[in-house]
């Protein structure tokens, strides 16, 4: 029980510095976003300054409530009621237990899910283009049935996708849209 109220106290003090450092974080996401650039790069900083923006929202939320159960804490120890204190601290305690094994089981999920998502697939490489970015590279591949797909490839697997034009690779993919995949792996396959 004295854990838990040791670390109610630590994180009434440290979250504020974590707040400083997101707010740091989140003027660079919106000077980026100011700058412009592809739609696809603004797209990814977009994404992240919404992540950014519930992260501070939820950070908030959590000291508001930490400082309130100190408060409620303390209101209970000067009434003289220690016991009801426990009580609460327990609670907590239970609370937070349920939480962690509910976040390990959703992340669980959340990883089996983005395995599920991966499929591989045979494609004949006709073009391979640069991206927008150094590292990216964009393909048109057809698969066996003859669908033709715009496969975006980036680092390693860019490379891989330029060593195969013309010639036919094995590509593990997460679809990215309608006609569109995004390249995990690709092995030259002759």
């Amino acid at each position: 029980m004295k854990e838990m109220l040791v670390k109610l106290v630590k994180e009434v003090n440290e979250i504020p510095t974590v707040i400083r450092d997101i707010m740091a974080a989140r003027t660079d996401l919106e000077k980026k976003l100011s700058q412009g650039g592809d739609e696809e790069a603004l797209r990814a900083v977009r994404d992240n300054l919404a992540h950014t923006d519930r992260e501070l929202e939820w950070l908030r939320s959590r000291q508001t409530a930490a400082v309130a159960t100190i408060n409620l804490l303390s209101a209970l120890i000067g009434a003289g009621r220690a016991d009801d204190a426990q009580a609460v601290l327990a609670a907590l305690v239970k609370g937070e237990q349920k939480s962690a094994q509910r976040d390990e089981n959703e992340s669980n999920r959340e990883k089996s899910k983005d395995q599920e998502e991966l499929k591989v697939d045979t494609f004949a490489i006709k073009e391979v283009k640069p991206g927008k970015s150094e590292s990216t590279v964009w393909a048109i591949a057809v698969t066996g049935d003859g669908t033709e797909y715009k496969i975006c490839a980036k680092n390693g697997n860019g490379q891989a996708l330029q060593a195969s034009s013309g010639k036919q690779a094995k590509i593990k993919y997460r679809p990215m849209g309608e006609d569109k995949l995004f390249a995990v792996s690709v092995e030259v396959a002759g």
